[in-house]
């Protein structure tokens, strides 16, 4: 019978332990206290503004002191933050690669280099409106591109083209400062000579000589000190080592040529890794579908072309729709498809969301009528 009570009271101490653990609050707890402290958004001054080329500029973002973010988080080079503006009274996103060493985030900066697109809707803002002195709200830094020095090999070859130098910049000063033990060779393509972002900068870096190098190639241009002509396998070769890592940042185009070439060097897939910052699509025949647009508190019927995502159709109609990455990968964006048909382009997915209707609409084309719900 003693035994029989003590097991009871044990029962019922018990019972009294998880209750009162369950009636705490979450923010009570030492790690929720410590995550509070992260902000989704950060507030920043654009405290420089350079023209590094005729299209394109680099931004240079300081944390508003005045703000609730004094301070800005810290990044690892090939992570990227999303900026939020409001361009023709449509509020929208667009993510680029930070392109400043990140040592600088210990001073409250950031820096992005942004090339103007033909039609960009941002990149032309960015270019034309924006001036030293304005305000940028952007994310806080995300993406999983780069060097990892538990996966990859010391010997990192860097494939950039354009704009896709961004990137590399970063992870070159994050080398040189010490934080990565690597070599690194960048071979950057451009059309001319004028079309080099970063030039005084490479410049200085190569006469270093140390354990990073840039290889330039012009593909429309002859100029004494560069390689002329689209990157070739006897270009790369002298750079190949017995194991490699191969990172590329730039067009599609240069993606399926690399791929070719790599091949030939027996380069395995799970060594060669992609920054995916496009989408592309292009239906068999242009159509407009609706799209009905379920908040929290109240429903918008819109247009949707179905050779533009459902993300950019909110935006274009003043919705905020919640995104970050803009290429299906972070998830952020995550919504639910009530009714209707999508064609998603490279989403990632996980089984149990796409059973349970989630899409990812920065990655879906619409391929009938739409009803989405938005948990905002």
């Amino acid at each position: 019978m003693e035994t029989i009570e003590k097991i009871e009271k044990l029962k019922k101490e018990r019972k009294e332990i998880i209750e009162g653990s369950s009636k705490k609050r979450p923010i009570d707890t030492y790690i929720d206290k410590e995550t509070s402290q992260i902000s989704n958004i950060y507030h920043t001054i654009v405290t420089d503004i350079k023209e590094e080329t005729k299209d394109v500029k680099t931004f240079t973002l300081t944390a508003d002191k005045d703000s609730p973010t004094p301070h800005l988080a810290p990044f690892k080079a090939g992570e990227y933050i999303t900026i939020h503006v409001t361009v023709k009274s449509s509020p929208v996103t667009r993510a680029y690669s930070l392109s400043s060493s990140p040592s600088l985030a210990n001073k409250d900066i950031y820096k992005i280099t942004i090339k103007r697109v033909e039609n960009g809707l941002v990149s032309n803002y960015m270019l034309d409106e924006i001036k030293v002195g304005d305000k940028l709200d952007v994310s806080k830094p995300a993406g999983n591109f780069g060097y990892n020095p538990i996966r990859d090999e010391e010997n990192v070859i860097a494939i950039a083209g354009g704009s896709g130098i961004t990137p590399f910049m970063s992870l070159a000063y994050a080398i040189l400062e010490g934080t990565y033990n690597c070599n690194l060779t960048v071979f950057y393509s451009v059309r001319t000579y004028e079309d080099i972002i970063f030039k005084s900068e490479i410049e200085e870096i190569n006469k270093k000589k140390k354990n990073v190098k840039f290889v330039i190639t012009l593909t429309r241009e002859e100029k004494e000190g560069y390689l002329n002509g689209h990157l070739t396998k006897e270009m790369l070769e002298p750079f190949i080592k017995e194991f490699n890592t191969v990172l590329m940042c730039g067009p599609k185009e240069l993606y399926r040529s690399m791929n070719d070439i790599l091949n030939e060097f027996n380069i395995p897939r799970k060594s060669v890794h992609y920054e995916n910052f496009f989408v592309e699509y292009e239906p068999a025949e242009k159509t407009t579908y609706k799209l009905k647009v379920v908040m929290k508190d109240k429903v918008e019927e819109i247009t949707c072309k179905n050779d533009e995502t459902l993300l950019v159709a909110m935006e274009r109609a003043g919705i905020k729709a919640p995104s970050l990455c803009r290429v299906g990968e972070c998830g952020y964006c995550r919504s639910i498809l009530l009714d209707g048909k999508v064609k998603m382009i490279g989403a990632s997915l996980k089984k149990a969301e796409a059973e349970n209707d989630y899409i990812h609409p920065c990655v879906s084309f619409p391929d009938s009528d739409i009803v989405l719900r938005l948990d905002i």
